[in-house]
């Protein structure tokens, strides 16, 4: 999940593109997972070769992957390309021109100086912000042992 400031109206269009890609890269995890375990099982369940006066024999013996498994495994192997191929479509267009590339550049990096003054003003304010809130307790605290201090007229009567 991309996470934007509230407070900011841009449409988050990388955030978007950046899910897509973590979706890819899921996907492409999962179809990784379906290959190594299809390998592995139809090596575990493999039929043994026949050999004939040490020539190796047409023949399979008895047992290993049956039709049902091997057609479960090109199904799911199937749908995960699927489901990649359609992530993979619905990543944006990019364009391969220099001046398309340089302009993208450009208007990136004005975005980047735009939340990098946001980003000092709303530093300055916090520097502000603490300045007064420390200014404060110092106050507070340089008051409440000026008090403890002197007892005042409570003491003698």
């Amino acid at each position: 999940m991309c996470f934007a400031r509230a407070h900011v109206r841009r449409v988050p269009r990388a955030c978007a593109m950046a899910d897509i890609v973590t979706q890819l890269q899921d996907s492409v995890n999962e179809i990784n997972g379906l290959f190594y375990n299809c390998a592995g099982v139809l090596q575990r369940d493999a039929r043994p070769a026949s050999t004939t006066n040490g020539e190796l024999g047409d023949g399979l013996g008895a047992g290993g992957v049956d039709e049902k498994q091997i057609a479960e495994f090109a199904s799911a192997v199937v749908s995960s390309s699927r489901k990649i191929d359609t992530l993979a479509s619905a990543l944006p267009e990019i364009e391969l021109d220099l001046e398309s590339q340089l302009a993208r550049i450009k208007a990136l990096q004005q975005q980047n100086d735009a939340v990098e003054l946001e980003l000092v003003a709303e530093l300055r304010v916090a520097d502000e912000t603490l300045r007064r809130a420390t200014a404060a307790f110092e106050a507070t605290t340089n008051e409440s042992l000026v008090s403890l201090d002197d007892p005042g007229d409570a003491t003698t009567a």
